[in-house]
C-alpha cells in the first residue's frame, strides 16, 4: 500500500462521513469505511449484498434524476454535489449530500470515489427558516398595507384639519396637530422603508440553489400570503400542481419574487378584486402565474417595467409609493435561476405576470 493510499485509508476510517470506492466495471463497492455501519445501519463486510436494498430506499421522486446524474458522472463530466433522499422503514426521509471527489481510470475499469454526509438536520433547519421567512413576509405585508393605510389616513385627516381649522400658530392645538402630522408621516415612511429594506437585503445574500419539490416549498409561503391578505380583507387564492414538480430554487429569494409580484398585484387591484397564483408544469419548465383583475398596465409603460428605476413606476391605488426597483430585482433573481419573467396586461382588464424556471431533470 502506497503512503498516499495508507493516508487516505486512515482519514476515511476516522471520518464520520461515509467514504466509498466503487468499481464501475465490476459493479462492486471495493471499499467503504466503518461510518457505513453507523450512518446507514449496514454491515461493511456485506455492503455489496446490501447495495440493492439500499438503492430500494431511494426516494421514488429522486430515482430517475439520480440515474441520469450517475450516467453523466461515470463519463467523468460531473463533479458537483447532489442531494440523495433515503426512506427509513417509518417512511420518514433521511437526506444525504453525495460528493464525488475522485475518479481514476485504470487499464480496464473506472473507479468512482465519494462521500455521503447526512444533512437531514440542516435540511430540517432550512425548512424551519423558510417557514419563518414566509410568516415574516406575510406580517410585513400586513404592516405595509394595514398599518400603512391607517397612518396614511391619519396624515390626510391631519392635513385637512390644519387647512380647515383656524387656530393660532403658537397655540397648543397647532403644536399638537404638527406633532400628529409629523408622527403619521414618519411612521408611514418607516413602515414602507422597512419593507423595502427587507426585500433589498434578501436580494444581496448569496444565491443558494437546491433541488426542491416546488409545491412542498411554496405551500407554506402561499398559505401565509392567503392568511395575511384575508386579514386585510382582500381576496387571494393559489393552485399548486397535483403531482410533485422539481426545480432548482433558492427558496427564500424565490419566495421574495412571488411576494413582491402578489404585493404589486394588490397595489393595482381595487377593494373586492381578485389576485391568484397558479403553478403549473410545462414541457421543460415550471410556470408561476400571478393574475389580478385590477386596473391593468398602460401599453406605453409595459416595455419599461423591468428597467432599474423604471419610468413606468406608478403609485398604488391607495397611495403606496414605489422605488422603481421591485420588478427589476425580481427579473434579476429569476435570471439567476436561469428563468424568464414576462407580463400580459391591458388597461381595465388586469395583469398576469408569468415566471418560468427550468425543471430539474
Amino acid at each position: 500500500m502506497s503512503d498516499f493510499a495508507a493516508l487516505y485509508w486512515e482519514q476515511a476510517e476516522a471520518s464520520a462521513q461515509v467514504h466509498f470506492v466503487y468499481d464501475v466495471a465490476a459493479a462492486r463497492v471495493v471499499f467503504v469505511n466503518s461510518a457505513y455501519e453507523t450512518v446507514l445501519g449496514g454491515h461493511r463486510e456485506q455492503v455489496n449484498d446490501e447495495l440493492g436494498a439500499l438503492l430500494d430506499r431511494l426516494h421514488p421522486d429522486d430515482r430517475a434524476y439520480l440515474a441520469q446524474y450517475w450516467k453523466v458522472l461515470v463519463r467523468g463530466q460531473v463533479t458537483d454535489e447532489v442531494e440523495v433522499r433515503l426512506l427509513r422503514p417509518s417512511q420518514s426521509e433521511q437526506t444525504f449530500c453525495l460528493t464525488p471527489y475522485c475518479s481514476s481510470k485504470g487499464s480496464s475499469s473506472l473507479l468512482v470515489c465519494g462521500t455521503l454526509r447526512d444533512i437531514s438536520a440542516a435540511k430540517s433547519y432550512q425548512r424551519n427558516a423558510d417557514a419563518f421567512n414566509a410568516r415574516k413576509n406575510a406580517t410585513l405585508e400586513i404592516l405595509s398595507h394595514d398599518l400603512g393605510g391607517s397612518f396614511a389616513m391619519m396624515e390626510q385627516i391631519t392635513d385637512y384639519l390644519v387647512e380647515e381649522i383656524a387656530v393660532a400658530a403658537d397655540s397648543q392645538a397647532a403644536k399638537l396637530l404638527q406633532v400628529l402630522q409629523n408622527t403619521s408621516r414618519n411612521s408611514l415612511k418607516l413602515i414602507r422603508d422597512l419593507v423595502a429594506i427587507e426585500f433589498l437585503s434578501g436580494v444581496d445574500a448569496d444565491l443558494q440553489l437546491e433541488r426542491v419539490e416546488v409545491g412542498a416549498v411554496l405551500r407554506e409561503p402561499l398559505e401565509q400570503l392567503k392568511l395575511g391578505q384575508g386579514v386585510l380583507g382582500f381576496h387571494f387564492a393559489y393552485a399548486l400542481p397535483p403531482e410533485p414538480v422539481y426545480a432548482h430554487l433558492d427558496v427564500n429569494k424565490f419566495n421574495q419574487v412571488l411576494t413582491n409580484l402578489v404585493s404589486n398585484a394588490f397595489k393595482f387591484t381595487p377593494d373586492g378584486g381578485q389576485v391568484a397564483v397558479q403553478v403549473e408544469t410545462g414541457p421543460d419548465c415550471v410556470r408561476f402565474h400571478v393574475r389580478d383583475d385590477g386596473v391593468g398596465i398602460p401599453a406605453a409603460l409595459q416595455p419599461h417595467l423591468f428597467e432599474r428605476f423604471t419610468s413606468a413606476r406608478r403609485p398604488g391605488l391607495r397611495g403606496e409609493p414605489t422605488t422603481g426597483l421591485g420588478l427589476s430585482l425580481c427579473q434579476t433573481i429569476v435570471e439567476w435561476h436561469r428563468g424568464t419573467i414576462a407580463v400580459v396586461s391591458a388597461e381595465g382588464s388586469g395583469s398576469t405576470f408569468t415566471v418560468e424556471i427550468p425543471l430539474a431533470l
